[in-house]
């Protein structure tokens, strides 16, 4: 069983209800899932954009790395994600695999209030304050 931490952003309007769908979605194909509460961040890009709602996931799926990427790409596709739209700072939905197993993914992200918030609120005890 492999083991994941995941961010979820949007930082369009309705943006916390495409979080919440996607969990739900989410839910449908891994063994187990633990989320966070909805919550707004400022954004860390030097691209004026709106804030963002995020969420913070801790799953746990037989898939391997590649196999979840591919779904959560797919997700962000058929939210609307476009190729340019993060460099416009257009982000219906971004899911990031921040960790996996014990193999940090995204260091930078996993330092980020984003990510924080919402480990702190799942009190997760394999994850260790960065910051």
């Amino acid at each position: 069983m492999n083991k994941a931490i995941i961010g979820l952003g949007s930082n369009v309007p309705g943006g916390r209800l495409l979080i919440k769908k996607s969990c739900v979605e989410i839910r449908e194909f891994v063994s187990s899932a633990r989320f966070s509460s909805c919550y707004e961040t400022v954004p860390v890009s030097s691209v004026p954009q709106p804030n963002y709602q995020n969420c913070v996931g801790i799953v746990e799926a037989e898939l391997e790395y590649e196999e979840l990427f591919r779904i959560f790409k797919e997700m962000e596709k058929a939210s609307g994600r476009t190729p340019g739209g993060k460099k416009i700072g257009v982000v219906p939905l971004d899911i990031d695999i921040v960790m996996w197993n014990d193999e940090v993914k995204k260091p930078r992200d996993m330092m980020q209030d984003y990510m924080q918030i919402g480990l702190m609120e799942l009190n997760d005890p394999s994850y260790r304050l960065v910051k």
